[in-house]
């Protein structure tokens, strides 16, 4: 995946994590995204992000990604990601995405994804 898939996989993984109380995901070798909350993500060739509920992300060469539900996500010159709806999201150095609802991801060296 490239970077503007992984940061909106986080982004994905901490928007249902701020509905649930905790969740870790795993990215496989084949690019699939499963939590253990049973959501799955996937990213195929052509750059669009596909969950198991019909939902899909797509970015485009302006660097905005369009959520199949209206949603619209933004990552400014300083690295923070914003959506439509006045939520933001920040990576800091050591990998940790901290969200505006109190949201907090982060992925470890061997690619699982934690939040709570």
């Amino acid at each position: 995946m490239n970077n503007i898939s992984q940061i909106l996989a986080i982004i994905v993984v901490a928007l249902f994590a701020a509905q649930a109380s905790a969740e870790t995901c795993r990215t496989d070798s084949f690019g699939t995204t499963r939590c253990d909350n049973g959501n799955t993500y996937r990213t195929d060739s052509f750059g669009t992000t596909r969950d198991n509920h019909g939902n899909s992300w797509r970015t485009d060469s302006f660097g905005t990604t369009r959520g199949s539900d209206g949603s619209t996500y933004r990552t400014d010159s300083f690295g923070t990601t914003r959506d439509n709806h006045g939520n933001s999201w920040r990576t800091d150095s050591f990998g940790t995405t901290r969200g505006s609802d109190g949201s907090t991801c982060r992925k470890d060296s061997f690619g699982t994804v934690r939040c709570n």
